[in-house]
């Protein structure tokens, strides 16, 4: 399968004006459509999904009706009130219908924001240079030889240039730096929580331990182990709803810091909030245990006599 205008994450493309019957001159980013013209198997080896029509066919030839299939984001903003199946479209000053839909893929790399995108038939868009893609059940690097032995069985005079890859190489290499700055950033999240989690467990032994005396009364006077229990933490869950309702605030207020950081993501999602304070009050909960276990096993003798 061949494709002229740029292999899916490498940030290559082929931009072209485009126009729509009866819309008049469009203007800014509405004015270019990223053009691809590919092979008919192109869409379904990549496993682009269909979302409407079909995918380009073997009967797309020279000679037959201009087609272009396109993407959903291209559906979206050039008939956004509308069906855009069937639809004309100029792309290089030649008329062209639409006849499929496909999802969206982020051609320019896995940061980049999605592109309204045009698949062309390579026969109807002909080129000089074009990549090769494939897809094999063992490992790629293998089958290059036979590639190249079946391509230079056709024409013993093409030049094979360019960088050989797999695309999950590929994409390992884009987000490389990435997954390293996050793995760092997990690193110290999971180390501030311990530290978060130890602090609280001191705070609530301490607290325990200074009431001890209270504690033996309690469990002299007919109190249960239990109900002990629940003292401690219900103490704790107080503590720690104070603390999260204090830094929550914080977060908030501040979370537009770290914007950059993100991706597809915004720094004031109430589901990443809502998860983190889930963590933080289950670990500070899971911190309180012990002490609260502890003093559920106190000696009511031993701790009348603490003072």
């Amino acid at each position: 399968m061949t494709v002229q205008g740029g292999v899916p994450l490498t940030g290559s493309w082929s931009r072209t004006r485009v126009e729509l019957p009866g819309r008049g001159e469009l203007k800014g980013d509405d004015d270019s459509i990223d053009r691809r013209s590919v092979t008919p198997n192109h869409l379904s080896l990549l496993r682009i999904p269909l979302l409407a029509g079909r995918y380009l066919a073997d009967t797309d030839t020279a000679t037959s009706e201009p087609i272009v299939v396109i993407n959903q984001a291209a559906a979206r903003k050039y008939w956004p009130d509308r069906d855009a199946m069937g639809q004309h479209i100029k792309i290089n000053n030649k008329d062209r219908v639409v006849v499929g839909i496909v999802g969206d893929i982020r051609h320019l790399g896995p940061e980049s924001p999605v592109r309204q995108e045009a698949y062309i038939p390579l026969a109807q868009d002909p080129s000089t240079g074009v990549a090769l893609l494939i897809r094999t059940r063992e490992a790629p690097l293998k089958v290059l030889p036979a590639v190249k032995t079946a391509i230079w069985s056709v024409n013993r005079e093409q030049r094979l240039s360019g960088d050989i890859f797999t695309l999950e190489d590929h994409m390992d290499r884009l987000i490389a730096q990435r997954r390293f700055n996050m793995a760092l950033l997990v690193l110290f999240g999971a180390l501030g929580l311990l530290i978060a989690a130890v602090g609280i467990y001191g705070v609530m032994a301490y607290i325990v331990a200074q009431r001890t005396s209270e504690i033996g009364v309690r469990m002299a006077l007919g109190a249960t182990a239990g109900n002990v229990v629940g003292m401690v933490l219900k103490r704790a869950t107080l503590l720690i709803v104070a603390g999260l309702a204090i830094g929550g605030a914080g977060a908030w207020y501040l979370s537009s810091s770290v914007k950059t950081f993100l991706f597809e993501i915004e720094p004031n999602d109430v589901r990443v909030f809502v998860s983190a304070l889930i963590v933080l009050a289950t670990a500070g909960l899971l911190a309180s245990a012990v002490p609260a276990r502890r003093a559920s096993a106190v000696d009511p003798l031993i701790a009348l006599r603490h003072e």
